[in-house]
């Protein structure tokens, strides 16, 4: 494909050899180019680019050399997503056999990451703002994959594991989208309590689970998926396990972006006390060493 002149936001575009970056504060559309022309007339040649950062909207259709677009606050690649990857991998040379529990299922490989575009979309979907490390590991490192028991969600699996969650009915994937409420079931209801806080309490948590029994004996469904979603307010399943423990992290409230371990039986919450990050790359530096020492 031939240049072409790129006659909107040419003048605040900047291009940085080292890290291969265009960034442009106003609307800059491409369509099936290979490089943009700068105001002097001279090309940039944007093939094989990582990265497009944009302080407002950036709509391109047929590169295939860009591989993800970032959000300005984005980092080209983060230190969290380096060091997971080095991790696993180290992990993944330790255990040849695939011992560890899980490893037969995600072989510690990643799936392909998710765009920034899909993140944002589920989030508003869903009315809610995942944490930045969790929109790190998606879009940086994979979108699902490697990680404790059966590895981690996808943003698909995410879909369908908390529409079970939240509303308490089963419901296959493929079956999920013909749901009417499916696109507008909220994982954060503005109006409602995050009950995952830190100043939850044994009573408190207690009396919450008996007013959700006391809906599902009554055979009040309306009310008791309701229910349900409040004492799930802002927080989502991310993680396949294989037994009844559910891995949440919370995305709203004084907690945000911490682990909380919750059993199906609605027992009270375990918190971690480790943010996504710290868990994911504590999870993986105690696979080493446990192989290591074989």
């Amino acid at each position: 494909m031939g240049a072409a002149a790129c006659r909107r936001g040419h003048k605040g575009l900047t291009k940085w050899k080292k890290y291969r970056i265009i960034q442009t504060w106003k609307l800059i559309d491409i369509t099936g180019l290979d490089m943009i022309r700068s105001e002097d007339d001279s090309v940039v040649n944007i093939t094989g680019l990582e990265m497009i950062i944009s302080d407002d909207s950036v709509n391109i259709t047929g590169l295939d050399s860009i591989r993800q677009i970032f959000q300005t606050d984005m980092p080209a690649v983060s230190e969290f997503a380096v060091e997971l990857l080095r991790l696993v991998g180290n992990a993944k040379e330790l255990d040849t056999e695939l011992k560890l529990f899980g490893a037969e299922i995600h072989k510690y490989e990643f799936k392909p990451i998710a765009a920034i575009s899909d993140v944002r979309a589920f989030e508003n979907r869903h009315n809610i703002k995942l944490p930045r490390a969790y929109v790190e590991f998606l879009t940086q490192v994979g979108n699902g994959g490697a990680g404790p028991d059966n590895g981690l969600y996808s943003l698909e699996e995410l879909e369908f594991h908390n529409f079970y969650v939240h509303s308490g009915r089963t419901v296959h994937y493929s079956a999920v989208k013909e749901e009417p409420d499916y696109y507008t079931l909220p994982y954060k209801i503005d109006d409602k309590p995050v009950i995952l806080n830190s100043y939850l309490t044994e009573e408190k948590w207690n009396i919450e689970c008996a007013q959700l029994d006391a809906l599902r004996y009554a055979e009040k469904n309306n009310e008791y998926i309701e229910k349900r979603q409040e004492i799930y307010n802002g927080a989502i399943k991310i993680l396949d396990s294989y037994d009844n423990c559910n891995v949440m992290l919370i995305c709203d409230g004084d907690m945000c972006g911490e682990i909380a371990e919750m059993s199906d039986d609605l027992n009270v919450p375990h918190y971690i006390g480790k943010g996504f990050e710290e868990w994911l790359l504590d999870y993986f530096k105690d696979v080493i060493r446990k192989f290591s020492r074989k």
